[in-house]
């Protein structure tokens, strides 16, 4: 039997969560099942590349997130006329209202979008404007979406037809997640005392993480515990402004910004309490890893954030846009180790039971074999 030909689509040139997700697939999928394709703007392949070293993926430098690019949307298409893939795999709806038709033109067997949640994108009269995701869906044989938050959303809110969106949560390689083992190490090559509190954020410097309000609060907790210190993991378009506004907070050594760090296991290892501002998500990996380092996480309560961050099990949840709320809980986990630890045992057990990468890699697979037999394919 053939193998099934799949098709990933992405339009972002960034290296975030997202891209992640599809990083991990490409490199767990079977080969031997699946013939492997990558449709996405230059700078991410180029991101990407390094990972991707040995495996057998065909690709393609494409920016094809709208119809008004219409050279970026017939090299797609092209791309996709040479392949003949059986499934194609747009990830967010940008990705999805473009890839989605083009495939539909070709004939391509069978389409699968991955949802991962709310649209940062969509403000002012766009904002609760979904006729045109109701139109696309029906170019969509299955829907994957990443939380149960995410499903309730597209179908309650979106108008998706129920029966076409599964829910399979995000997973990780959760065996690089090791408790202790970086933890001396890193706190001596960034200049942290032993002993001092820290807290860890990751994730891009964009409006939808929410830094801005971990900012506002962070004078409340060293206010409190005057030796504490945030690690700012990341990088991104507000790095400039959120840096002059530590500096304008007078926060000075307290706050560090890193930029990227590809070695994120060992520092949340490093780390005492993990931060996730967000004002939306879809289901957090930042979350998800901070469980596996058994690490207690403090976060937002939107969206699939409160089935990865339980509150008083495995983290505290706060409201979003809440300086004053985050501080808060801050400081009750940083002036209490003792929970803190508990909270993070808990939440490793928790991920290691939930969100396993070969869990979510299998789960996964089943969707696209499912989509390429209803549509007729191998």
């Amino acid at each position: 039997m053939r193998r099934v030909g799949l098709l990933f689509v992405l339009t972002s040139p960034a290296r975030g969560g997202v891209e992640e997700v599809v990083l991990r697939l490409l490199q767990r999928l079977d080969p031997a099942e699946f013939a492997l394709a990558l449709a996405a703007p230059g700078p991410l392949l180029d991101a990407l590349a390094p990972d991707l070293a040995g495996v057998r993926v065909a690709t393609l430098a494409v920016e094809a997130e709208r119809w008004t690019r219409p050279g970026e949307v017939r090299r797609l298409a092209a791309f996709m006329a040479r392949l003949r893939p059986d499934v194609v795999n747009p990830h967010l709806f940008r990705s999805v209202a473009v890839a989605a038709p083009v495939a539909r033109l070709l004939g391509v067997p069978a389409v699968v979008e991955t949802y991962h949640g709310r649209e940062g994108w969509r403000t002012g009269r766009l904002k609760g404007s979904f006729l045109p995701d109701r139109l696309v869906a029906r170019l969509v044989d299955r829907v994957i979406a990443v939380s149960e938050a995410a499903r309730a959303f597209l179908v309650g809110v979106k108008g998706y037809p129920a029966d076409r969106v599964v829910v399979v949560p995000n997973g990780r390689d959760l065996s690089v997640f090791a408790p202790g083992r970086h933890r001396e190490r890193v706190r001596k090559a960034l200049g942290l005392d032993a002993h001092a509190p820290v807290v860890l954020v990751v994730g891009r410097l964009e409006a939808q993480k929410g830094h801005a309000y971990l900012l506002e609060g962070w004078p409340e907790v060293v206010g409190e515990l005057p030796d504490a210190r945030l690690l700012v993991v990341g990088d991104g378009s507000l790095r400039g402004s959120l840096e002059a506004r530590a500096a304008a907070l007078g926060l000075g050594p307290t706050v560090t910004f890193t930029g990227f760090r590809d070695d994120v296991p060992a520092l949340l290892d490093a780390a005492d309490v993990v931060a996730l501002p967000s004002l939306y998500e879809g289901m957090p990996l930042t979350a998800i890893e901070a469980a596996a380092m058994a690490r207690p996480v403090v976060a937002t309560a939107v969206d699939g954030t409160p089935e990865v961050v339980r509150h008083d099990v495995t983290g505290l949840l706060v409201p979003p846009a809440d300086p004053r709320a985050l501080a808060a809980a801050l400081r009750a986990l940083l002036r209490d180790p003792a929970r803190a630890r508990r909270l993070g045992e808990r939440a490793r057990g928790w991920a290691l039971e939930r969100f396993d990468l070969a869990r979510h890699v299998e789960a996964t697979a089943a969707v696209y074999r499912a989509a390429a037999r209803v549509r007729g394919g191998p």
